[in-house]
C-alpha cells in the first residue's frame, strides 16, 4: 500500500499536487523547450508583450541589449541569449546577502526568508504562521560556507511582530519586522533588500535561481537545470507558478530570482508525482510505502516546484486591511519604496560592505 498525501496530513501539498496534475502536459512541454533554450509555446502573447515592454527596467544593463532578439510573432520560436556579463556573479552575491535562515529554537524546524525593505522579512505562512512563535525564532544572515576571502560572522536577529505582522494562508506568506541590530550589534540594513514588482520579469522557459537554506544548512543556490515553467493568468490558481530546481525541507520561503536577480516568486512547495489514488510515486513510477518514503525521500519523483508569484504577493500586501495605523503606514511606505528609483536598482539596495 502506497503512502498518500492525505496520510501525510499536508493540506498545502495536497492542493499543490492537484494543481500540478492538472498541468502535467503543459509542464512537460515547457520543460522540453526550456532545455533547448526556448520559451515554451504555452506562454501567452500578452505576457510576452509585457516582458518585452518591461526590459527597460532590467537591473543589469547588459541584459537589455541581450534581449533585443525577442519578438512576439511566433511564440514557439523565441530564443534566449544565455551569454551573461561576468558581473552576473557579483550581482548574485549581492542578491544572496538579503536571504536568511529561519530557525524555531527547540523544534528542529527551519525555513528561509528574505528582506524586502524597512527591516521587513518575507517568508511562508506555513513557516511562521503566528506571532506567538516570535520569541522562539531566530533569523540568521551570513550563514554561509566561506572557503575563500575574509570570513564573516553570522548575525542573528529577532522578530518584532508588534512593529509589523501580516500573514495570509491562501497566498502562504508572512511579512514580519525584524530587530534593527543583531545580538552582536550588526545592522540589519547592511544586508540589503529586494522589492516585489508587477508582471513583466520573466517568461516560461527562462532560467531561475533559488537561494535557500535547505535543512537549515549554510546558504546554497539552485542554478543548474532550473527553469521557470508555467504560469496561469486569470485562472483560479493564477497566484501560483511552477519551476524546476532542487529544493529541500527548510527551503520554504526562499526567493526565486530571474537572471536579473529580480524576485519572481516566493517558493513554498516541491510537488511530488502522484497516481489517481493520490499516492506518492518514486522515480521509477512505483508507489512508496510509508517506511520507504521516510527512509529514502530522495527517491520521490518531484514533478516541479510551486511558488507564489511576486506580483500577486505585492497586490495582496498592498490591499491588505491593517487595523493598526502605524502598521498600515509602514506597509504604504514599503510599497512606495519598491516603486522608487532605489527599488529599481540592485546596487542601490545593497550598501558597500
Amino acid at each position: 500500500m502506497g503512502i498518500s498525501l492525505e496520510h501525510l496530513g499536508d493540506s498545502l501539498m495536497e492542493a499543490a499536487a492537484k494543481r500540478v496534475r492538472d498541468r502535467l502536459p503543459a509542464l512537460a512541454k515547457s520543460k522540453t523547450f526550456a532545455r533547448r533554450g526556448l520559451v515554451s509555446p504555452t506562454e501567452t502573447k500578452a505576457r510576452i508583450t509585457r516582458y518585452v515592454e518591461a526590459t527597460s527596467r532590467a537591473i543589469l544593463p547588459e541584459r537589455a541589449a541581450a534581449r533585443a532578439d525577442i519578438t512576439t510573432g511566433q511564440e514557439a520560436l523565441i530564443g534566449t541569449n544565455d551569454l551573461l556579463s561576468i558581473e552576473f556573479l557579483e550581482a548574485g552575491l549581492l542578491a544572496a546577502r538579503a536571504v536568511g535562515r529561519i530557525e524555531i529554537m527547540g523544534t528542529g524546524l527551519f525555513g528561509t526568508g528574505f528582506l524586502v525593505g524597512d527591516r521587513l522579512l518575507l517568508t511562508n505562512h506555513h513557516v511562521l504562521p503566528a506571532p506567538a512563535l516570535a520569541g522562539a525564532t531566530v533569523v540568521t544572515f551570513g550563514h554561509e560556507e566561506q572557503k575563500f576571502g575574509t570570513p564573516s560572522v553570522p548575525a542573528d536577529f529577532a522578530l518584532e511582530p508588534a512593529r509589523f505582522w501580516l500573514t495570509d494562508s491562501e497566498h502562504d506568506f508572512t511579512l514580519v519586522a525584524l530587530s534593527a541590530q543583531s545580538d552582536l550589534g550588526v545592522s540589519l540594513d547592511s544586508f540589503g533588500w529586494h522589492p516585489l514588482h508587477e508582471e513583466g520579469k520573466i517568461l516560461e522557459g527562462h532560467p531561475v535561481a533559488i537561494v535557500q537554506h535547505p535543512q537549515g544548512r549554510p546558504k546554497t543556490i539552485a542554478l543548474h537545470n532550473s527553469y521557470f515553467l508555467i504560469v496561469d493568468n486569470a485562472s483560479p490558481d493564477d497566484q501560483f507558478c511552477w519551476y524546476s530546481g532542487d529544493t529541500e525541507r527548510g527551503s520554504s520561503g526562499s526567493p526565486v530570482f530571474n537572471r536579473d536577480w529580480q524576485v519572481v516568486a516566493l517558493h513554498h512547495k516541491a510537488v511530488p508525482r502522484t497516481n489517481s489514488r493520490n499516492e506518492i510515486l518514486d522515480k521509477f513510477g512505483k508507489t512508496m510505502s510509508e517506511a520507504r518514503y521516510k527512509a529514502n525521500p530522495d527517491l520521490v519523483d518531484y514533478v516541479a516546484n510551486e511558488g507564489v508569484r511576486a506580483s500577486r504577493l505585492r497586490r495582496t500586501i498592498a490591499s491588505a486591511s491593517l487595523g493598526d495605523p502605524a502598521q498600515a503606514a509602514l506597509r504604504d511606505g514599503l510599497i512606495a519604496l519598491w516603486d522608487s528609483p532605489k527599488g529599481r536598482s540592485l546596487r542601490a539596495r545593497f550598501p558597500a560592505p
